[in-house]
């Protein structure tokens, strides 16, 4: 595909407001008393808009402009079916254990997920482990978006592979070193803004394209039967793939690291319910504008050869210029905030919950700030290098990485926060067994057992988990009993 050079422009000048972001962030950090607090949680001072915008940006990623549409415009209806647990689980999510998550946060100085279950857990061993299993998910999950990023820019300008993904690094790595999660924050509201006013935009321009709803279902019908009908095209929903997906875009997010952490950083408890509110507004009609263009897009372009290429191709073909160039840079704006928000929490991970714990001296304000920026820096680094000869099967990785956090962190989150027995022996025991789930299913290349994800098993392995350890282990302190549950 050609892109025009008014496009380009307009491409050149959203990265460069994105630079201008993270330097306006940068003076925040600098003028901070409390370094940490700062970076790695926006000095707890973030309100509904912020929370909200980066809670629904990091949780998405390019394939919500690349992958998510070729579902749409591939299966027609059934895919809503497929979406149904990300419009559902992720917004229970943040409504339901959001406000308990806030809470403690604030009232333990937590800054990383490791911390909150150190906190709730009191094992040490626990909190590295969850450290270690952020920076395996959380790299292998980089990987598959600074491939999305190259491509994207290879697309639209004709960039090669290589110096797309230099130029990538280059970008978000700086603005998220330097800014830390104010910085991701501010770039996720203006990036997030891009992302949903766009695609209103072009749901409503190819709607009116195609003559209405009724004519886009009507075209669907022509084209084959089965894309309105709730198994789609080719039987390929049944019911336990659908029940399964259900857990991978729904239960998945409430345990990404990236995202949960986003509840460190609200103001006060009003905040969470505001977000809430918001994030369930601005995911609802995001999602179905896309999922509008795309059906919309099936019956303008019957056929294409690479349906990933659908809502590139459906904006340079049908929008007007200015708008096509900031369309454009939706995609990159996705993988760009979800990468951002992977690299603090996987630098995070290296520098609070492995060398800050383990370091026989405490670490002073200048050192924090300097291992900060080098880790983030060297993280992004790291994942450049492994991207360059980027693997197959990307959308397989980055489901394995959003499945390998749900299967190990949702029930120690999620049971712990709400039953007062889970003991610190149990937590761990979770955490371990949903981990190793995982691992050796997709190890023995075992994809889905009895037709469900290993996301599932893993979840179920978990759970049983925490109950069986925690029946026959030593309870959680005294302390901790009072300040979570009051007894």
């Amino acid at each position: 595909m050609k892109t025009s050079l008014v496009v380009n422009i307009v491409f050149l000048i959203y990265v460069v407001i994105l630079i201008g972001i993270g330097v306006v962030a940068h003076k925040r950090v600098k003028k901070s008393e409390d370094f940490s607090a700062e970076y790695w949680v926006g000095g707890r001072s973030f309100g509904p808009w912020l929370v909200a915008f980066t809670w629904a940006t990091s949780w998405t990623s390019g394939g919500s402009f690349i992958g998510t549409p070729a579902i749409y415009y591939t299966y027609g209806w059934s895919a809503l079916l497929w979406q149904a647990g990300a419009g559902v689980l992720g917004i229970i999510g943040i409504l339901a254990i959001g406000r308990r998550i806030s809470t403690i946060a604030t009232e333990s100085n937590c800054m990383t997920l490791p911390d909150l279950f150190m906190d709730r857990y009191e094992n040490r061993l626990m909190g590295l482990f969850a450290a270690l299993i952020i920076i395996i998910f959380g790299i292998s999950y980089m990987i598959s978006q600074y491939v999305a990023a190259a491509r994207i820019l290879e697309i639209m300008t004709g960039i090669p592979y290589a110096i797309g993904i230099i130029l990538f690094t280059i970008v978000v790595g700086l603005y998220t070193s330097f800014g830390g999660l104010r910085g991701v924050a501010y770039t996720n509201v203006f990036q997030g803004l891009i992302m949903v006013g766009g695609s209103i935009a072009i749901a409503v321009i190819l709607v009116m394209k195609v003559g209405g709803l009724s004519e886009i279902t009507t075209g669907l019908v022509n084209l084959d039967e089965n894309l309105i009908t709730g198994n789609g095209p080719d039987n390929w929903l049944p019911i336990n793939t659908a029940f399964s997906m259900f857990f991978v875009l729904g239960v998945a997010v409430m345990a990404q690291p990236h995202v949960v952490t986003r509840l460190f950083s609200v103001k006060d408890v009003d905040t969470v319910k505001k977000s809430g509110v918001l994030v369930a507004v601005v995911t609802f009609v995001w999602f179905m504008s896309l999922f509008v263009s795309s059906i919309a897009g099936r019956v303008l372009i019957p056929n294409i050869d690479v349906p990933d290429q659908i809502f590139p191709v459906l904006v340079i073909k049908y929008a007007p210029t200015i708008l096509a160039g900031i369309m454009l840079s939706a995609p990159f704006a996705a993988v760009m905030s979800t990468v951002a928000s992977l690299l603090l929490s996987t630098s995070s991970a290296i520098i609070r919950d492995i060398v800050e714990r383990n370091s026989k001296e405490s670490l002073n304000e200048k050192k924090l700030k300097k291992y900060s920026y080098i880790t983030t820096g060297v993280i992004s680094l790291v994942v450049m290098g492994l991207a360059i000869n980027p693997p197959n099967f990307l959308q397989a990785i980055v489901i394995f990485a959003i499945s390998g956090f749900a299967a190990s962190f949702t029930m120690p989150i999620a049971v712990g926060m709400f039953w007062k027995d889970a003991t610190p022996a149990g937590g761990l025991a979770s955490m371990i067994a949903g981990f190793l789930t995982m691992l050796l299913l997709y190890a023995f290349k075992i994809n889905n057992p009895l037709g469900f994800s290993p996301l599932v098993w893993g979840l179920f392995v978990s759970l049983i988990a925490i109950f069986v350890a925690s029946k026959f282990t030593k309870k959680s302190s005294d302390e901790v009993l009072e300040r979570y549950f009051g007894e």
